[in-house]
Order: C-alpha cells, then sequence, then structure tokens
C-alpha cells in the first residue's frame, strides 16, 4: 500500500472518529500516525526526485 493511499485511510478514520466524538487521546493519537505518514511520504517523495536529477 502506498503511502498516499495510507494517509487517505487514515484521514477517513479520523473523521469518522471525530464524527462519533471519540476521546480527545484517540484523535490525538490517529492525527500523529497521519503525521508519520504524511513525513514518509515527502522523504520518499524528496529522495525519488533527487535520484531523478542525476
Amino acid at each position: 500500500m502506498s503511502e498516499k493511499d495510507k494517509i487517505e485511510i487514515a484521514r477517513n478514520i479520523l473523521n469518522n472518529a471525530a464524527s462519533i466524538n471519540l476521546s480527545k487521546e484517540i484523535l490525538l493519537k490517529i492525527s500523529q500516525k497521519i503525521d508519520k505518514y504524511i513525513v514518509e511520504y515527502y522523504q520518499k517523495s524528496k529522495s525519488q526526485k533527487h535520484v531523478e536529477k542525476r
């Protein structure tokens, strides 16, 4: 599964969790996971662009 897919799925989970009023702690953990996926996505994207320039 690509990082983009992981981000989209996690965003959907976060939206659903917020809509059913889950605790702030759970929402924070989901949000942190999304942040991790976003960082991985940009790191991979950056490294691929760096390789393409060579």
